[in-house]
């Protein structure tokens, strides 16, 4: 097991008071400071070689300080593309003082192949139904057994084709065996496979009236793909689903900041 070191980067922070945690201390990011507060928490790093699709996945691991209490009883969200945006949801974790537990899963090489289906954006998908089994039996006992993380409290989280993945994992398991309790889904990339996404959604609302999930449902202005399969959720009246759509201004990743930080904080409210 590797071990790594991290602080919080002073833009980030910057961001993150803009974005309403002003609570947020800023001192120490000018000159003639003594730089960013030690971390609270820590981190480390892992690898899982899947026997499921034969790839190995580097694990950056975010842990709250000792004071958040058990492990065990700790909330835990799984972050796709975590060689990005890892060191983006451990900032928010820290500012914020939200006590959870973060994975970043990394291996972006794979993303075209694992996130999504053979789609007019990258046609050599389809590797995300190994993914998600992945996720499911390996991953997530392996975390949990030597981490920690309440089972009852799990979030997955992704961005673009990640979030493309969010919608496939939360429609492809039957009710009442979904292993996440939150789905948080960023700018995704369900442009590139309208069809597909909407078969996705058909399918499940096919056998059950009920979700009963948390879903956090975020977007840029422009993304009207997105915006058409909010409604088209919405417009199901799912049992049980408590569920929102947020609208940012902004680039595809100039949002995340906004939109990773408004996701935790819904995943795990009371």
């Amino acid at each position: 097991m590797r071990h790594q070191s991290h602080r919080i980067g002073c833009v980030t922070r910057w961001l993150l008071a803009v974005l309403g945690l002003a609570f947020v201390a800023l001192a120490g990011c000018g000159g003639g400071g003594g730089g960013p507060p030690p971390m609270e928490g820590s981190t480390e790093s892992r690898v899982i070689t899947s026997r499921v699709n034969g790839s190995t996945y580097p694990l950056s691991i975010y842990l709250p300080p000792a004071s958040a209490g058990s492990r065990a009883t700790l909330p835990i969200v799984y972050a796709l593309d975590g060689d990005w945006w890892f060191t983006q949801l451990v900032d928010i974790a820290e500012a914020s003082k939200a006590r959870v537990i973060v994975v970043g899963i990394g291996n972006n090489a794979n993303r075209a192949i694992d996130y999504v289906p053979a789609n007019t954006c990258t046609p050599t998908g389809g590797g995300n139904a190994a993914y998600l089994t992945f996720i499911r039996t390996e991953l997530i006992p392996y975390v949990e057994s030597t981490v920690g993380g309440d089972p009852a409290r799990r979030a997955l989280l992704g961005h673009s084709h990640g979030g493309s993945f969010i919608y496939y994992a939360l429609f492809a398991q039957a009710a009442g065996s979904h292993p996440f309790s939150a789905y948080l889904a960023s700018d995704s990339s369900i442009g590139c496979m309208p069809a597909t996404a909407d078969a996705w959604e058909a399918t499940y609302a096919a056998s059950s009236t009920e979700l009963a999930v948390r879903l956090h449902m975020s977007h840029t202005s422009i993304n009207n793909f997105d915006i058409a399969f909010a409604q088209r959720i919405r417009g199901r009246g799912y049992a049980r689903l408590v569920s929102t759509e947020q609208t940012y201004s902004g680039t595809h990743t100039g949002i995340i900041p906004a939109a990773f930080a408004d996701a935790l904080s819904f995943a795990f409210a009371p």
